[in-house]
């Protein structure tokens, strides 16, 4: 079979499983199937071996049934750094630049910054800022067995140092100094129990740890801020990732432990996906 009856046949395969993205799959599992550092369609009469074509069915076989790419890939690329991803660790996601993006103006004018990443997941934030500020002191908690593994790896992969803790953000706090970290910067669980029962099935195969946000989807919210406040700088800034509709209630719990000039930050659809405020003293 010639490669491009192989990407239409994977293409309407994925079509009739109701894939968002069909064409883009299947040049993906074709380009990872022949690691090809090219569009595989460049070559499009070029044929397939049997070999490849028995894996480009299985792989296309896996993403019909809604394993989501990025796992069968078993890496994704967010801010233009490579991560490994797997089972048990959250999907990075272009969402998440926001949060980072809101970050760089504090980060631009603080001297080898002192930064707190918690709910690492598998380290989007923690290492890409460590990339993007290699002076800084970047620390990273996630409680996952298999996130932290990602952690552990992603790190590696992109020759980051970084302090890595597996444990609760909710039991560790007391292991850090007060006044000591510049920037804390979260992306935790945020989706409601109403969502997490009706999410799209891809969903299905990222950790519900690292989804769940509780009833409202703020249950992190609520604990961080008051539990971490103390551990930052006055003049540092926490920022969260989160989803719209808590951006408001987020803003008031921030506000009762005194951050001021707190900003909001759109996605590109519009969204309010990030929340930044300067912890002042009372």
């Amino acid at each position: 079979m010639k490669i491009i009856d192989g990407f239409n046949l994977i293409k309407e395969k994925l079509t009739e499983a109701g894939a968002e993205s069909p064409a883009f799959d299947a040049s993906e599992l074709i380009s990872y199937v022949l690691n090809a550092p090219y569009s595989p369609l460049l070559d499009k009469e070029k044929e397939l071996t049997s070999k490849e074509l028995e894996s480009l069915l299985s792989f296309a076989q896996r993403r019909a049934e809604g394993e989501p790419l990025q796992y069968i890939l078993g890496r994704w690329e967010f801010y233009g750094f490579p991560f490994k991803v797997g089972k048990g660790v959250l999907i990075p996601r272009d969402d998440t630049e926001v949060a980072l993006r809101a970050s760089f103006s504090h980060l631009d004018k603080t001297e080898k910054p002192k930064i707190l990443d918690l709910c690492a997941g598998s380290g989007t934030l923690s290492v890409t800022l460590k990339k993007l500020y290699p002076e800084a002191e970047v620390t990273a908690v996630e409680l996952s067995k298999e996130a932290f593994f990602y952690l552990k790896e992603n790190a590696k992969l992109n020759d980051t140092h970084i302090n890595l803790i597996n444990g609760d953000i909710f039991n560790v706090y007391s292991d850090f100094e007060n006044r000591h970290f510049d920037l804390i910067i979260s992306n935790p669980p945020y989706l409601t129990t109403e969502e997490l029962d009706s999410m799209q099935k891809e969903l299905y195969f990222e950790p519900a740890l690292a989804l769940d946000g509780g009833d409202d989807g703020l249950d992190f919210y609520r604990r961080i801020i008051p539990l971490y406040s103390p551990k930052l700088k006055f003049g540092g800034e926490l920022i969260f990732e989160l989803d719209g509709a808590q951006a408001d209630y987020t803003r008031t719990l921030m506000e009762a432990e005194n951050y001021k000039d707190i900003e909001i930050f759109d996605d590109l659809g519009g969204i309010h996906r990030a929340i930044k405020g300067t912890l002042f003293e009372f």
